[in-house]
């Protein structure tokens, strides 16, 4: 799909919808699927989209129109995606404290969901304690933590830590900007697993979906009690 970057970066910057609508549906044509529309042209578009904002090409209005502009756009092919069976695996995704771009959790929930998992999103600038909290609560399958900027490795190697800690069976997820244009990174973190791009968390959800009837995964009913027990704890100060 490389024949296909420069139009669709093209009528990114410059508005047009319909243009980046077209240009997807060319690469579904051609047998793509949502993760690589998003490695293909959304990524290298929005890398783009960065580095001219450094250098003043764009501004932060652009960036945002832009950024609202190709997620209405990817939701409409998402839409044509059936939803996960019952008792799918569940995946939690969420920017770290001070991450404010979920642009591309919002992307990687629909590519989950199109692998078969459930996927959740707690958005950007998610406070760690919030965040561990839910983990705590909840129990999911796995965790995806996003990475903009390489200074917040530090901050995400706590959270791992953190949530090994209340959930030891729930698998820890990075990916972002920053592991994309460094993948060592995604070591010193300590997660179970990185990922460059949206095709490679593809085949590892792909690859790892837990196995197990639907009996065994977590009912709604019993997810509900979870919640009102940890609640009544934290009301009674207990």
């Amino acid at each position: 799909m490389a024949d296909l970057s420069g139009p669709f970066l093209v009528a990114l910057l410059s508005g047009d919808e319909r243009g980046v609508e077209e240009l997807f549906e060319r690469a579904v044509a051609r047998g793509a699927d949502l993760a690589d529309l998003a490695r293909s042209l959304v990524e290298p578009s929005f890398d783009e989209v960065g580095r001219m904002w450094c250098t003043g090409g764009v501004s932060v209005a652009e960036e945002h129109l832009a950024t609202s502009l190709v997620y209405r756009a990817f939701s409409r092919q998402a839409v044509l995606v059936p939803c996960p069976p019952l008792g799918a695996p569940r995946l939690l995704l969420a920017c770290l404290a001070g991450e404010f771009h979920e642009l591309g959790i919002l992307i990687v929930s629909e590519v989950a969901r199109a692998a078969g998992w459930q996927a959740e999103v707690l958005g950007a600038n998610t406070p760690r304690p919030a965040a561990i909290r839910h983990i705590a609560v909840h129990r999911p399958d796995a965790v995806g933590l996003s990475i903009a900027l390489p200074s917040h490795v530090p901050e995400c190697a706590r959270t791992v830590e953190e949530i090994r800690k209340v959930s030891p069976a729930t698998k820890t997820l990075v990916g972002g900007s920053a592991i994309r244009h460094d993948v060592a990174l995604a070591g010193l973190t300590g997660a179970d697993a990185g990922f460059s791009d949206a095709v490679a968390l593809r085949d590892w959800l792909l690859t790892n979906r837990p196995c197990r009837p639907v009996s065994e995964a977590p009912q709604p009913d019993a997810c509900r009690a979870n919640v009102a027990e940890a609640l009544r704890k934290r009301t009674s100060g207990r």
